[in-house]
């Protein structure tokens, strides 16, 4: 899983493309990033599920880093038909 330092207070921009068990581009009918963060220490958990918007091939969606506290946070993307979400890490870092 790929793991990304993120300066905190920052905006990331998520981008994704999908392809068929064949490799080949496909476009689904949606797309959702799931992002699960802490606000504080000792805290649970937070999950936001934020849709993606169609951009030509690709979907795409910006999520504020400053809804979270410094740390891990896990992202996944999902699209109907996906048998497994593309995940990954974010630090979050001062």
């Amino acid at each position: 899983m790929p793991v990304f330092n993120i300066t905190h207070g920052s905006t990331v921009e998520f981008t994704a493309g999908f392809f068929d068990g064949n490799g080949v581009p496909t476009m689904p009918s949606s797309a959702t990033l799931t992002v699960a963060y802490s606000t504080g220490p000792g805290t649970t958990l937070v999950s936001s599920v934020i849709g993606m918007i169609p951009a030509g091939r690709y979907f795409m969606t910006q999520w504020a880093t400053s809804q979270s506290y410094l740390g891990d946070v896990n992202y996944s993307v999902q699209a109907p038909g996906m048998l497994v979400p593309t995940t990954g890490l974010l630090r979050l870092i001062g």
